[in-house]
């Protein structure tokens, strides 16, 4: 269950804020200038994005795209979003980075996640949310994005404490990660990459 895997997400990055030491903090990650508190911080929305977006009622409007993986391909082609908002994006993390303390970023996560959770547990997962300020998706589809989001980022600070993959995030969250990411490809191109029929390259997917 997609709620499952997100609250599994969202449960280890509340205990690894809580384990991190100020070296830790700001230690580099393979994200080019991207430290451990940058990636937290830039991760660290999700859950009241998530709390708000239960709360709000649906937009009057159509829905842009079906399913996760058609709005990540939307948002990653070249020239698109993704590439558009990526400075801006590490600009803000950085920033809030820069302002505040650990406690309050482990907070969204220690806090303010369970609620949101418990929340969903009770929300129509089918009804429509606005993603971004540019898409409509349905509820879940959504999820799973943050879900992947949240996923991808762990293992960008696992690597820069040197700790155990996948660690707490086995399971559903995985599956759920693979099996978005791998919907997010080409099928046919997909398909005879991992069968060994091309030589083509099919990944990456996002950036």
């Amino acid at each position: 269950m997609i709620i499952d895997a997100l609250d599994q997400t969202w449960q280890a990055w509340a205990r690894l804020g809580e384990e991190l030491s100020d070296e830790q903090w700001a230690r580099p990650t393979r994200l080019p200038s991207w430290t451990v508190k940058d990636v937290y911080t830039h991760v660290s929305p999700f859950p009241s994005a998530t709390k708000a977006g239960i709360e709000a009622t649906s937009p009057d409007a159509p829905v842009s795209h079906d399913d996760a993986a058609g709005l990540l391909a939307f948002m990653q082609r070249p020239g698109g979003i993704a590439d558009q908002s990526a400075e801006l994006l590490k600009e803000s993390a950085t920033a809030r980075s820069q302002s505040a303390p650990a406690r309050e970023l482990v907070a969204q996560f220690s806090t303010l996640a369970p609620q949101a959770i418990a929340e969903l547990r009770e929300a129509d997962l089918e009804r429509t949310v606005h993603y971004g300020g540019f898409a409509v998706v349905p509820a879940r589809e959504a999820l799973r994005i943050f879900v992947m989001e949240g996923v991808v980022h762990y293992f960008d600070i696992a690597a820069a404490l040197e700790r155990e993959m996948p660690g707490p995030m086995a399971g559903e969250a995985l599956k759920v990660t693979v099996d978005l990411l791998a919907e997010t490809a080409d099928p046919v191109a997909f398909i005879d990459a991992a069968t060994g029929r091309t030589d083509t390259a099919v990944l990456p997917v996002m950036r």
